[in-house]
């Protein structure tokens, strides 16, 4: 299990904003990432320091030798946006030129990482997230169980490009390599582009769908080693992704036996990129929203994001929330507790319930239930329809940066986008029965 954070923001931040500052910055969920609020300590490790990494994004202009490259990255001298990755193995809290880096970069998307390492993977710098194909980066906290015994039919799916990506010894690589060969055959890659090669940004639905695919596909490979008997005494998977082109990021929470095990943690934040900034980078954040709160004449109650180990089970519990699942704080979010949906009338907390892997149908696909965010609260005082797209920062982590802004926990098997200058979207997904009848109904969720 690892700890990621991820960051779309109209305007340039620092990369030391998520990386150094912050009380709970990346740097200290290398050291302890035990404080995640409304959920259990299961699948959430505390200890992260088995290397770490950070991507950011770009536009110079360089000029490079061109040479034969396994990832044909094409890079040209022409101002584009592009990637670029410091990975290390050393822990975090122990690298210099981590923190020289981040004090002197600035990007508007950041994916940074701390690696806490599985049994099958080597401590080295292959192996450290984030994973980077063109202008496409991509991270994964979890593990595929019993992975060795699917290792060699995954990677016999994959294109021949995507083949040659993977370097390393990971799971997540050898999935980012799929997600790769489901963008490569998707049809939709501008003038035939490989996804390595692509300069134009991906668009959500493109990555939306190859994650789903992933998913489907690594669920249909253990449900057949499990039949043949290949693979014994199996558990459960765990899959929260980042992937992002730069101008897009999709985020997921996922877990393929839920809600009997739980997925890892993962919170989002967003608001107005400044006051954000502020609140995360504060000296004293506690202080900082109290100012705010005071400067919007909102009263001087603290907003506070409570320390618990525990995951809320019973959605009759949860007296903040009335009965279809909306907000009776008046938009307030001070005890942060998982969200509370109501499907076909059946209340469900964390998200919603697939079928075990047993029961999958060979033609089995993911429905998106669309939960609107629009009333969610983004800093005292606003809502998220309230605040300007053009001047918002969206921020996903594993664990809360502080414990004061309005962290929403992430349903369980959800997904989540963004593009810059747009509001983000969340669906839950949902298992959907052979022949396109749907189990999930036309409607919209509004948290």
């Amino acid at each position: 299990m690892c700890r990621w954070i991820t960051v779309m923001s109209a305007k340039n931040m620092s990369l030391s904003d998520v990386v150094l500052a912050p009380p709970n910055s990346l740097v200290q969920l290398s050291r302890d990432a035990s404080i995640h609020p409304g959920f259990g300590s299961d699948n959430n490790h505390i200890t992260n320091g088995d290397g770490f990494g950070i991507g950011w994004y770009h536009s110079n202009m360089t000029t490079i030798p061109r040479y034969p490259s396994l990832n044909n990255e094409n890079i040209e001298g022409h101002a584009n946006i592009y990637a670029a990755v410091f990975k290390d193995t050393a822990p975090a809290w122990n690298n210099q030129n981590l923190r020289e880096i981040c004090v002197a970069t600035k990007s508007h998307a950041i994916l940074a990482h701390v690696r806490a390492a599985s049994r099958f993977a080597r401590v080295t710098q292959e192996n450290c997230h984030p994973f980077k194909a063109g202008r496409l980066l991509f991270c994964h906290n979890g593990r595929i169980d019993k992975f060795p015994n699917i290792r060699r039919k995954l990677m016999n799916r994959l294109t021949n490009t995507a083949f040659h990506f993977v370097s390393g010894t990971t799971d997540s690589e050898c999935l980012f390599a799929l997600i790769l060969t489901f963008l490569e055959e998707d049809g939709k890659a501008v003038d035939g582009e490989k996804p390595q090669n692509q300069d134009a940004p991906f668009g959500h639905s493109r990555l939306v769908q190859a994650i789903k695919k992933t998913y489907r596909y690594v669920e249909k490979l253990l449900k057949d080693a499990i039949e043949d008997g290949t693979m014994k005494n199996y558990s459960f998977s765990t899959m929260n992704f980042s992937l992002t082109d730069g101008t897009t990021a999709v985020v997921t929470r996922f877990c393929d036996k839920s809600p009997d095990v739980l997925p890892p943690s993962l919170y989002f934040a967003y608001g107005n990129a400044n006051e954000l900034v502020a609140e995360i980078t504060s000296k004293n954040p506690e202080e900082y929203v109290m100012n705010l709160k005071n400067a919007k004449n909102l009263g001087t109650d603290s907003e506070t994001c409570p320390e618990s180990d525990s995951e809320p089970d019973d959605p009759g519990s949860d007296a903040d929330n009335n009965k279809d699942g909306s907000s009776a704080s008046n938009h307030t979010n001070t005890t942060l507790q998982p969200m509370v949906v109501t499907v076909d009338g059946a209340p469900v907390v964390d998200g919603i319930d697939i079928n075990n892997l047993a029961d999958l149908p060979d033609d089995f696909t993911y429905d998106e239930l669309p939960i609107a965010l629009m009333l969610r609260e983004s800093s005292p005082g606003l809502i998220y329809g309230d605040v300007n797209p053009r001047e918002a920062a969206f921020v996903v982590a594993s664990n809360p940066l502080t414990k004061t802004h309005s962290w929403n926990p992430m349903p369980r098997n959800s997904i989540m986008w963004i593009t810059r200058g747009n509001m983000p979207e969340l669906r839950i997904l949902r298992s959907k029965k052979p022949k396109n009848e749907s189990i999930v109904g036309k409607h919209t969720i509004i948290l």
